[in-house]
């Protein structure tokens, strides 16, 4: 194999359309290359400053900041980093640590994702999974119509005779049978009211993201019988798009669902914060755990998580091991985009 000069492979490295920087465990910068310096404007010996997800992560006691240093790493991730002036740009990154003389490095690749957003292939599949999304939104609230003005109707009519026959009968025997029978009646009907709420929570598009979570927590305590703590630094304000903060719900409410299906938690914990146009979100669980490696592989829900996190332009991870806890956490943006807010000006 041939030994290429240090300064041949400094070259190439430079060349490099990411950027390259080795820094030490304090995020001291030791080396840059040509790329690196162009996106960021950050020199050698100054420190790498945590991207904007990390600074608002919430951390335990011990935990490293940083997100890709935690247990089972994501590959790679998307945020935002200051960057000139204090100007922040969104980079896919990713961080491996190495041994340089005994002590720890990390090598860290950041790439703009400006290039990336506007690939055709990259469009075409952000538009798929959006009308994907879409369709099975149009499709669950048919559902829930159906649910409510068809079947939940049916099921009513049918309490009201039973109430009514009741009334009539003297017989003890067919009198507890009657009882009995109207008792289901009212289990199915909250059932069904409970469904059609889950396949269609309308209090998102009447009220948002804030007062649907609030009602969702109470639905879901006498739901679960198990303990919530929801926390909101929000407002609900006209700048929020209806059909984000929707995916934005569905989001939260899967990650509820997984933590009382799948982790027997008996208490979650949700945070929501604002920051600049993103809205944080944190879901911690006393359940089971899991594998994140497999579950990512396998699991349908969490796919349909990230999904949703990627159209609003943000990210999701998973932050678990088998025995537990469990923590979810990411971002979103669910403000209205400027050629909107114009639309509906020039419809006023």
């Amino acid at each position: 194999m041939m030994n290429l000069p240090a300064h041949t492979l400094e070259e190439i490295i430079n060349h490099l359309p990411d950027g390259i920087i080795i820094m030490d465990k304090n995020r001291t910068i030791h080396y840059m290359n040509t790329t690196a310096m162009s996106l960021t404007g950050w020199k050698n010996n100054e420190n790498v400053p945590y991207c904007s997800y990390c600074q608002q992560r919430e951390i335990e006691v011990g935990e490293n900041r940083c997100i890709l240093t935690a247990k089972d790493p994501m590959p790679f991730f998307h945020s935002h980093m200051a960057v000139y002036s204090g100007l922040e740009e969104e980079f896919e990154m990713s961080l491996k640590r190495i041994k340089i003389m005994k002590e720890d490095f990390y090598f860290l690749r950041l790439q703009s994702t400006e290039e990336n957003k506007n690939s055709e292939k990259v469009k075409f599949h952000e538009l798929l999974v959006q009308q994907t999304m879409l369709a099975q939104e149009a499709e669950r609230s048919k559902i829930a119509r159906e649910l409510h003005d068809n079947i939940g109707q049916n099921v009513y009519s049918v309490f009201l005779g039973l109430e009514g026959i009741r009334q009539y009968t003297n017989n003890i025997k067919y009198e507890s049978h009657l009882t009995n029978m109207v008792k289901v009646m009212e289990r199915t009907l909250n059932d069904i009211k409970q469904l059609s709420k889950k396949l269609r929570p309308e209090i998102v598009y009447h009220l948002g993201i804030k007062d649907a979570l609030d009602e969702a927590v109470l639905d879901w305590k006498k739901l679960y019988q198990i303990d919530f703590q929801l926390e909101m630094d929000i407002k609900n304000g006209g700048d929020f798009d209806r059909e984000k903060e929707l995916h934005l719900f569905r989001i939260i409410q899967e990650g509820v669902s997984n933590a009382v299906h799948h982790g027997n938690a008996t208490s979650i914990t949700i945070h929501l914060k604002s920051s600049y146009q993103f809205i944080f979100f944190y879901i911690h669980d006393n359940g089971t755990g899991f594998d994140v490696g497999v579950k990512e592989k396998k699991g349908l829900g969490l796919k349909h998580m990230y999904e949703r996190s990627m159209m609003l332009e943000g990210d999701i991870r998973w932050i678990s091991s088998k025995g537990g806890p469990t923590k979810v956490e990411g971002f979103s943006s669910i403000i209205k985009k400027v050629v909107e807010v114009e639309h509906e000006s020039t419809n006023c």
